[in-house]
């Protein structure tokens, strides 16, 4: 497995505040991609941080465009399956379905 780099630093590019109970509360910050330590790939850090706790992680591409749209889709699978979703509490600008990040979408089986 490869380790992405211990340093506190998390090169913000972009960030975006959600709602519980229509109060801002969960801040997530998107990282700057950046070539892993194994030069083969590429690494997106992001953090989704709550009023009580913090969570940083990233995702792995082969490029840097990879590793961000991976990224924001892993971010998006941990919004909708959170616990504050399941609820129903969660919104980002008052709408509870869409909270700007794109979707994995689910295709009928055939």
């Amino acid at each position: 497995m490869l380790r992405i780099p211990r340093d506190d630093a998390l090169d913000v590019i972009a960030s975006t505040v959600l709602e519980v109970d229509g109060e801002p509360r969960i801040q997530i910050q998107l990282g700057r991609p950046r070539l892993a330590p194994d030069p083969s790939c590429w690494f997106c850090p992001y953090e989704i941080v709550d009023t009580s706790k913090a969570r940083r992680s990233y995702a792995y591409g082969e490029d840097a465009m990879q590793a961000l749209v991976l990224t924001l889709y892993k971010i998006s699978v941990e919004i909708e399956t959170c616990e504050y979703n399941e609820q129903g509490r969660l919104s980002w600008l008052g709408d509870f379905k869409d909270f700007g990040f794109p979707s994995i979408p689910i295709r009928p089986a055939l």
